[in-house]
């Protein structure tokens, strides 16, 4: 009896309490729902058949009136908060991936370099569709972190969504110590030309970004190629110390505008610009966000230097962190980003849900998505009941309003930073996919390696070492199911259940042996790519990390490649930083 009107007692409290602060507002309906809520709460405690874990209740409580926001408004533990500590600094046990929500679904915004995620070939805009077999339909991003995270030399197998491939496919991966680490490299190209990779704005991005320019600068550096691709952002604090690498004093890099008037902040650069004039390229794909996209995007706004890539993320929201008693926190959303050009960096995707309760403009119910039947899970839900059609890498957002850089520059808004030059990323064949997924390079120099210790950094693949792996794939039986075969075998399906006749799977029959004899032929079409892929792992695996971006990366990723060029064409450089009928 007293448990009980200790209960009655704390919601009569909490009623008064939320009377006092919402009647400021006149905010009638809004009372009247905490009153219905409170009344909930208490008649099912009092009522209810069966006794009832009642933090339990209150926490599902939480997540239910959190829900209708958008995912990064979370209620966190005590070990979420800690979590999200690691995030920025430190070690932990994971996969090494960055994940959020895209279209409603968990989604890879990024693998970390050197990570076993980034190993077996996951890349930026995987759907993660189930995670041990569980679907992930529902499941916060918080939720799929408590989940993915774990011991090291465990394993958990994810099931992926890519655009372009037919089927799911499974990675199975072990658990290793993530090290978060900004600059993994920084160096010369033989064109003098300076190249910093930053894969991540931890707590040390800023300083670790500023002794890099120092250092290729004094190597007397005649550009410099600043790599952002695939980086998922992380403090503020040091985007606004590296975009004041490259601005002048006083230049607006970002600001935040929320709810009210006193959420209004700029970010102006501070101390210390270092590379305010020479050439300067960056590097952007899918995967750079939040932070990267600020630092990108102010750089293009005030005609810093060139943005070059594919459309950025589009996260630019603000959480706040309030911190409750006993290590309990909540992360909630309280501005959006702008840069410079008044743009606001977030794609308004996270709006368009169907339990949202944010209030937006009218949408034509058609766009709505449609409820379903409690119990029922279609088959691709992930698709939300559509076709998914790959989006085009170098279009600018349906509708995009237009702004305008310093020098007057056309620039697009609707999320997301456009690049001033795209460059499309590589698209892997599936035979490439599964070395990839199934580990076989990486393997495979492992093995290779340990007896020949001896190769240099810059080596070649020559037809010896391509035909000692292709034999090593032979003894490992490594098979795979390429985008006919696959195809294929759905129509077979089809025909099966219709009862189509013995010609018809004849000719079938006949289609699966020309696929298969075409598929003998699969790794030599992609000698390129193997090669590159064995000298990645070779090299990293005899010489570290380092000399796999000198003799290997530098050379031949297309996109660096395409910025030397750029850099070395003075006049072209230049023309992309004046105001024109294009850009």
């Amino acid at each position: 009896m007293k448990k009980r009107t200790l209960l009655t007692t704390i919601f009569v409290i909490f009623l008064v309490m939320a009377a006092i602060t919402f009647a400021r507002t006149s905010n009638s309906n809004l009372l009247k729902d905490i009153r219905l809520l409170t009344r909930i709460i208490e008649e099912v405690y009092e009522k209810y058949v069966d006794p009832i874990d009642t933090h339990k209740l209150v926490m599902a409580g939480v997540r239910g009136l959190l829900s209708g926001l958008d995912q990064h408004t979370v209620f966190m533990t005590r070990k979420d908060a800690d979590d999200l500590k690691t995030s920025t600094r430190g070690e932990f046990g994971g996969l090494g991936i960055i994940i959020g929500m895209r279209d409603n679904v968990l989604t890879v915004i990024s693998p970390m370099e050197g990570t076993p995620a980034y190993r077996l070939g996951l890349k930026a805009g995987d759907k993660i569709v189930s995670i041990d077999g569980d679907p992930t339909r529902g499941m916060t991003t918080e939720d799929a972190v408590e989940v993915l995270r774990g011991e090291p030399e465990t394993q958990v197998t994810i099931t992926i969504v890519r655009v372009g491939e037919p089927e799911p496919i499974d990675y199975t991966i072990t658990r290793a110590i993530i090290h978060i680490e900004a600059v993994p490299f920084s160096g010369m190209t033989e064109d003098s030309i300076g190249y910093i990779r930053l894969a991540r704005f931890s707590d040390d991005a800023g300083p670790e970004v500023r002794a890099a320019v120092d250092s290729l600068s004094s190597l007397g550096m005649k550009g410099l190629i600043f790599d952002l691709r695939s980086n998922p952002g992380g403090l503020l604090s040091q985007a606004v110390e590296v975009a004041s690498v490259f601005l002048n004093p006083s230049d607006l890099i970002v600001y935040t505008q929320g709810k009210s008037q006193s959420q209004y902040r700029e970010y102006l650069v501070r101390w210390g610009s270092l590379y305010t004039e020479g050439p300067l390229v960056v590097l952007v794909n899918g995967g750079s966000a939040s932070a990267s996209e600020i630092v990108s995007g102010a750089i293009q706004d005030h005609d810093r230097g060139i943005i070059l890539g594919t459309r950025t993320f589009g996260k630019g929201l603000v959480q706040s962190v309030i911190p409750f008693t006993d290590g309990e926190a909540l992360k909630i959303t309280t501005a959006h980003y702008y840069i410079a050009s008044g743009r606001n960096i977030q794609k308004e995707d996270y709006l368009k849900r169907g339990e949202s309760v944010v209030l937006t403009p009218e949408e034509d119910e058609s766009d709505k998505e449609l409820e379903e039947e409690e119990g029922e899970v279609p088959d691709k839900w992930w698709e939300n009941g559509d076709e998914y059609i790959e989006e085009e890498e170098d279009s600018i957002p349906k509708d995009a309003p237009i702004f305008y850089t310093v020098s007057g520059r056309k620039v697009y808004g609707g999320g997301g930073i456009t690049p001033d030059i795209i460059a499309e990323s590589d698209k892997l064949s599936r035979v490439a996919i599964e070395l990839e997924r199934k580990s076989m390079f990486f393997d495979f120099a492992v093995q290779y390696t340990a007896e020949h210790t001896d190769i240099p950094p810059d080596f070649e693949v020559e037809d010896e070492l391509y035909g000692v792996f292709s034999d090593y794939l032979a003894e490992r039986d490594f098979t795979y199911r390429c985008i006919p075969e696959i195809m294929l075998a759905n129509v077979e399906s089809s025909v099966v259940k219709l009862e189509y006749g013995e010609d018809v799977l004849s000719s079938i029959g006949a289609l699966q042996e020309a696929i298969e004899a075409e598929k003998k032929h699969d790794l030599d079409n992609n000698r390129d790519y193997v090669e590159r892929a064995l000298r990645r792992e070779i090299v990293t695996a005899l010489w570290g990390e380092d000399a796999n971006y000198q003799y290997v990366i530098l050379p031949n990723d297309p996109m660096i490649q395409q910025a030397i060029e750029l850099i070395g064409n003075r006049d072209s450089y230049l023309s992309y930083l004046e105001p024109s009928e294009d850009h």
